[in-house]
């Protein structure tokens, strides 16, 4: 099979019924390819049947999640770009649970719906066989899955291509997206969508933690004494001390966890910084501790 400088793949997928030879261990391993053969096995490993796959609907979704609001944007954008298109697009977060889709075509969404690629259905690996969003999720790749490289049967009639959204500060999973179509009517310009759409998602999360702090820090540097608590010792911050300083509680903040990191200042003082979870929230929030025992107000938030 062909492959394009992109990473696309030309071909049109192994035979059909190669997935039942694989579970029946009459493979020799040369018939597919071994990141497609990989994937077989952990679905195998999971008790999947290619003929018995069915979608399963999630019971509790949060649309207000970071990678769903920072691709809600994106997907507007990206409803005209593949408006009259043989493409259906959709997002997913780091769990596999799908919470966004675009047709480029009406007439897809039937064929959609009917093998649970819609919003509030399971569509990771482990639910609902390989795929090229599953399979993006779990090697942490750009992925393309073609017809009958499709572990389950119902989805051997389509083409996929995923790619993940990392966060841009911590690097973490944050879901993926994936680009979709009848296998018959696949290109390279799938690969093309996919990659720039996720790239455009992690500059927006990014974009989003940055206006965050930005203003928290700003609030921060503004209070009466730069923020101490006490004014009978102002702390008067130079300029690279409140950049560090800003930076640092960024990095604290994307990290999503206690935590604490000790500075030195350009006096020669060392400040703490010292990240908690707030109480029933999933914020965190960050404060600045001096060596004289002074606290600054917290200076940071949630995600």
């Amino acid at each position: 099979m062909g492959r394009m400088a992109d990473g696309w793949d030309d071909g049109g997928g192994p035979d059909e019924k190669l997935v039942e030879w694989f579970l029946d261990g009459k493979l020799t391993g040369n018939e597919v390819r071994a990141a497609t053969l990989q994937s077989w096995r952990r679905c195998q490993e999971a008790g999947l049947m290619p003929s018995a796959v069915r979608p399963r609907l999630s019971g509790d979704l949060d649309f207000d999640c970071g990678v769903v609001r920072a691709a809600r944007p994106v997907f507007e954008r990206m409803r005209t770009v593949i408006k009259g298109t043989p493409v259906t697009m959709f997002l997913g977060d780091a769990s596999g649970v799908l919470f966004l889709r675009n047709e480029g075509d009406p007439a897809l969404r039937r064929t959609m719906d009917a093998v649970g690629a819609a919003p509030g259905f399971h569509f990771a690996e482990a639910d609902m066989g390989t795929s090229a969003f599953g399979s993006a999720l779990v090697e942490r790749r750009i992925c393309q899955v073609t017809g009958n490289e499709h572990f389950a049967e119902e989805l051997r009639g389509l083409t996929g291509v995923g790619a993940p959204i990392r966060h841009p500060l911590s690097g973490r999973m944050n879901g993926a997206i994936s680009v979709v179509c009848l296998k018959d009517t696949a290109n390279a310009e799938m690969m093309v969508l996919a990659r720039r759409s996720a790239a455009a998602v992690e500059r927006r999360l990014f974009e989003m933690v940055v206006e965050h702090e930005r203003a928290l820090m700003e609030e921060f540097l503004r209070a009466p004494e730069g923020g101490v608590a006490t004014a009978s010792t102002p702390l008067d911050l130079c300029r690279r001390d409140r950049l560090a300083l800003e930076d640092a509680a960024v990095r604290l903040v994307a990290q999503g966890r206690a935590a604490m990191v000790k500075m030195a200042l350009s006096d020669g003082r060392t400040a703490t910084l010292v990240a908690q979870s707030i109480s029933g929230s999933t914020a965190i929030a960050v404060k600045a501790r001096l060596t004289d025992g002074q606290e600054a107000r917290p200076d940071g938030g949630g995600r």
